[in-house]
């Protein structure tokens, strides 16, 4: 592949190189930002596009700048395009009502978006289509096969809300007659609420579907809410 790119001169930043990388950025960025908006994701089409394009166009400049400046440390320009990426997928990480952090995803995805502009710009292609190539089967499957693994487990990320701290107590006796499992258990704010909330990892049977373990914790005595918490 090297062989090709040299004889296509594409180590050289003239004006079809320059063309070249902007539509690689654009189409690698394009495909990854469209999987996101498919998922209906904060970061979306534009952002992944214009941040795959951005770092391409700035490792450009830093190559033109080697190219025609001296005694100019190039380096720090890539790692200026790092922290900035920082900030804005930091942006994208949000806490949700249940004081749980979301976006951590789409943050990690705009971080190895900008990675995969700055190669294309710098002309780093073979390394920067086989990162696109692994990002976006990782984007795409990964949450299909962490949900299949899951749904194997039999287990739920619960947010319970009880009348008081006493109810929690026999909540936790009633929910081990029914040969299920509490772990993970971390008093939660009742969101305005009166009552006490917590959020608890349950373990339950095989014979118990989701849909059945939350009617059957809705009907204990003394809670008042119960839901089952997307990570």
């Amino acid at each position: 592949m090297q062989t090709l790119i040299d004889n296509l001169g594409l180590m050289e930043l003239d004006e079809l190189t320059v063309i070249v990388r902007l539509l690689l950025a654009l189409f690698c960025g394009g495909i990854l930002g469209f999987e996101r908006m498919r998922k209906r994701r904060a970061a979306g089409l534009r952002t992944y596009m214009l941040v795959c394009i951005g770092a391409s166009v700035i490792s450009m400049t830093a190559q033109f700048i080697a190219e025609h400046f001296t005694g100019v440390d190039i380096s720090r320009i890539p790692g200026q395009i790092v922290v900035g990426i920082g900030f804005l997928g930091a942006g994208s990480i949000m806490v949700t009502r249940y004081y749980r952090v979301k976006g951590l995803t789409t943050a990690a995805g705009l971080w190895v978006t900008a990675a995969v502009g700055m190669a294309i710009g710098i002309g780093f292609y073979l390394g920067a289509v086989l990162t696109f190539l692994v990002l976006i089967l990782v984007l795409a499957f990964a949450d299909k096969l962490e949900n299949a693994y899951a749904k194997t487990l039999h287990r739920m990320q619960l947010y319970v809300l009880f009348q008081d701290l006493e109810s929690i107590k026999t909540f936790i006796d009633m929910v081990q007659g029914k040969e299920m499992k509490l772990s993970d258990l971390e008093i939660a704010p009742s969101e305005g609420y009166q009552g006490v909330g917590i959020f608890c990892l349950l373990r339950m049977p095989v014979r118990y579907s989701k849909k059945e373990t939350l009617d059957i914790i809705s009907q204990f005595d003394g809670v008042l809410f119960v839901e089952e918490i997307e990570n």
